[in-house]
């Protein structure tokens, strides 16, 4: 009889625990969500208040650490958001936003060395990625070499030039739509991008 009543105590016990587990985990993703809005209105304070509330519900929460580390980084605290990058990187190494997040932070911390690796480590997975090539430019230009700031500039434009075509499209979309203002904005980022679009715009506008 004893025997039947401790078990029974152990599983009341085991069922409490899981309850209380999902509780802090439906909690944990509320807070998530409030911090994540509060980021997105750029009041960080306040998402960092609800982040740190979130990751006390759910300490392995990833997406949370994520928002913490970016909280981190816009609020100019690089080195805490540099390590928290570090420390998602190392078991999200395919997780090509957090790399460039870590090489932004590794740039604002002035440890150009390792920002160089990081992006050449980066772009042998991705040599199609702009950003990349932008941020090695911020690099050359920190330490005054012109010519690799100027080399990776033109390849960070050859990467942007087949975006020219989203924004062609996009462009005519929005004006079928009626919506001039959008159209505008995605002529004028089209045009940027590749002026041998500038004439069929023309050709367009007098018809």
């Amino acid at each position: 009889m004893r025997l039947i009543t401790k078990v029974w105590v152990a599983a009341l016990l085991l069922s409490c625990i899981s309850l209380a587990a999902c509780a802090d985990k439906k909690s944990a993703g509320i807070l998530y969500i409030k911090a994540l809005e509060a980021y997105k209105q750029k009041d960080f304070a306040a998402a960092a208040a609800f982040i740190n509330q979130s990751l006390k519900c759910d300490k392995k929460s990833k997406q949370a650490k994520f928002l913490k580390a970016k909280i981190y980084l816009f609020e100019g605290q690089y080195q805490e958001a540099c390590k928290l990058f570090s420390d998602l990187y190392k078991s999200e190494s395919d997780n090509k936003d957090i790399q460039r997040y870590l090489i932004q932070s590794l740039i604002f911390l002035e440890d150009y060395k390792k920002a160089s690796e990081e992006i050449q480590t980066a772009l042998k997975k991705d040599a199609g990625d702009w950003r990349l090539y932008s941020f090695a430019a911020v690099v050359a230009a920190k330490e005054h070499k012109v010519d690799q700031r100027l080399e990776n500039l033109n390849m960070a434009k050859a990467a942007l030039a087949p975006g020219a075509q989203v924004f062609f499209d996009l462009a005519f979309v929005w004006q079928s739509l009626g919506i001039d203002a959008k159209a505008k904005e995605c002529r004028d980022k089209c045009l940027c991008l590749d002026q041998n679009y500038k004439a069929f715009f023309k050709e367009e506008k007098n018809d």
